[in-house]
């Protein structure tokens, strides 16, 4: 397990149950199910807590590292064409400028305060992408700062499905969770997380293509996707578990580096919900959350 000293994941992961073929579901399914003991909403909600608190630090820690204000040019270059010319699908000549990103925002929204971008800047929001999966954390402080960048206008956007750089932490955290908690929940060396139908889901959503989809890059990467294939010896992550927890910290830096550039943004990350989604999406079954509570109900 990743950062096992600061996040509870045997606490959580005791609440949950490997069961295969579960006769109590139609059809049957095969997955992690909730225990339903009677501190698991206790004990869930810790978790949930102790997480978010985890990234934050990790996230305080590395601003601290680099300037605390930043210069807001009007011209220049973002990357240097070395950097663009690794990504000709998703960087060139004009979203390397730093003018274009300024004129591509707009203005005269009656529910708008300021420049703002929408859907037509999905391009841009790869980029953020881009940068975010090379830590080029200086030039993504430099555009939250810009007062003519309304980059947090680029975290959520959508048209059936959404596109914007929240898509970076979303995948990540479900990836996260599901490899520590079959980890915790000791299914991983023996690969009957292998079995289970939501890692199969959780695969697809992270490689998969869809429109503006540079958040997929470093899943891509790691599961050998090629030519719309998965290779079976990448997906059995538990042949190289070397490989799988240098994985586990590049899906850890993505989650805190996120922070640094939102909170930058002046937007709340929200992390105990993003990980609650990712409990009841990516990873467990007969897990029912009662949102009307608070803390939250997990029943």
């Amino acid at each position: 397990m990743h950062q096992e000293h600061n996040i509870p994941w045997l606490t959580a992961a005791s609440h949950f149950k490997f069961i295969r073929n579960n006769p109590q579901r139609t059809p049957r399914q095969t997955g992690l199910f909730a225990r339903n003991h009677p501190r698991q909403t206790e004990d869930l909600n810790h978790f949930s807590r102790v997480f978010a608190q985890t990234i934050a630090t990790f996230s305080q820690t590395e601003r601290a590292k680099h300037l605390e204000s930043f210069p807001s040019p009007s011209t220049g270059k973002l990357f240097s064409d070395d950097f663009r010319d690794r990504y000709p699908e998703y960087l060139n000549k004009d979203n390397q400028l730093i003018e274009y990103w300024i004129s591509r925002a707009k203005y005269g929204d009656a529910y708008q305060e300021g420049p703002y971008y929408n859907t037509s800047e999905g391009d841009l929001s790869d980029v953020v992408k881009i940068l975010m999966n090379e830590s080029q954390l200086p030039t993504l402080l430099m555009l939250a700062r810009h007062p003519q960048i309304p980059l947090r206008y680029l975290l959520n956007l959508s048209w059936g499905h959404h596109f914007g750089f929240s898509r970076v932490a979303e995948t990540a955290m479900g990836l996260y969770i599901f490899f520590n908690f079959a980890s915790a929940a000791d299914i991983l060396r023996g690969g009957e997380y292998l079995e289970i139908d939501r890692y199969r889901r959780i695969l697809h959503s992270s490689v998969q293509s869809m429109d503006y989809c540079a958040q997929q890059l470093p899943h891509r990467a790691f599961f050998g996707w090629s030519n719309q294939r998965l290779p079976p010896a990448r997906v059995q992550v538990h042949g190289d578990l070397n490989r799988l927890q240098e994985y586990l910290k590049e899906l850890f830096r993505l989650l805190y580096q996120y922070d640094i550039v939102i909170r930058e943004c002046g937007v709340d990350p929200e992390w105990e919900s993003v990980i609650i989604s990712a409990f009841r999406y990516d990873v467990f079954r007969g897990l029912k959350i009662n949102y009307g509570q608070h803390p939250l109900e997990f029943i």
